[in-house]
C-alpha cells in the first residue's frame, strides 16, 4: 500500500465514515466501518477466545472480497495527552487472503489528517496464525483531541481479537507508525 493509499485509508476511516450494525450483532461500544462493510460479519464468538469466553471477529462472507473492513472505537486521549502510548491486543486468523491487522490512530481538533497513525501494514498479518500479542506505539501530541482504533482486514479470511489495553511507555521505546520523520537520503542521486 503506497503512502497515497494508507491517507486515503486514514480518511476513510474518520468519524464520518461510521456505519453501525444492529445492536445484536456487534459488540456493546464498537462500530462497523470500512471500504466494503457489506461482504463482512462482524460479531461476538463465543466458541474462540484468548484467555476469556468470547472474542470479537470480522469474516468474509463470500471469496475473493475487494476493500477492507474494520470494527472500531473512538475514545478520548485525555490521560495521554504528551505520552508515547502503547496499544496490545491478542490476535488469531484463518485463511487471511490479503493482510490483516490492528490500527491506531491519534486526531487533532481540526486537523484534516491524522497526527500520528499506524495500521500494521508494514507488519500484516496474512494467512493462518494461531493467537499471538501485537502492539502499536504512537505519540499523543498536546494538540490531539481524540483516538480511534480497531481490527482490520481486507480480502477474504476470518480475524478474531481480544484484551484490548492501553498502557503509557517510556520514550525510549520506538514508535510503531511509518510517520517518522526521514532523513535526507540519496541527494546525489548515485543510488538506485
Amino acid at each position: 500500500m503506497t503512502k497515497t493509499y494508507s491517507t486515503i485509508f486514514a480518511a476513510i476511516l474518520s468519524i464520518s465514515s461510521f456505519s453501525t450494525l444492529g445492536e445484536s450483532t456487534m459488540p456493546k461500544g464498537w462500530l462497523q466501518a470500512g471500504s466494503n462493510t457489506i461482504d463482512f460479519e462482524m460479531g461476538m464468538d463465543d466458541t474462540v477466545s484468548f484467555d476469556g469466553s468470547r472474542s470479537a471477529y470480522i469474516k468474509s462472507l463470500k471469496p475473493e472480497v475487494e476493500g477492507f473492513a474494520t470494527m472500531m472505537q473512538t475514545a478520548s486521549v485525555d490521560d495521554y495527552l504528551g505520552k508515547r502510548v502503547q496499544l496490545s491486543i491478542s490476535i488469531k486468523t484463518e485463511s487471511i487472503s490479503g493482510w490483516a491487522g490492528a490500527w491506531l490512530r491519534i486526531d487533532g481538533k481540526d486537523s484534516k489528517a491524522p497526527l500520528a497513525f499506524d495500521n500494521m501494514q508494514n507488519r500484516a498479518i496474512k494467512g493462518s496464525t494461531d493467537w499471538k500479542k501485537y502492539s502499536i506505539i504512537l505519540d499523543v501530541p498536546e494538540q490531539a483531541s481524540q483516538m480511534a482504533y480497531g481490527v482490520l482486514t481486507m480480502g477474504d479470511g476470518n480475524i478474531w481479537f481480544d484484551n484490548l489495553s492501553f498502557t503509557v511507555v517510556d520514550k525510549s521505546v520506538p514508535v510503531t507508525s511509518e510517520q517518522k520523520k526521514k532523513k535526507p537520503s540519496n541527494l546525489s542521486f548515485e543510488q538506485e
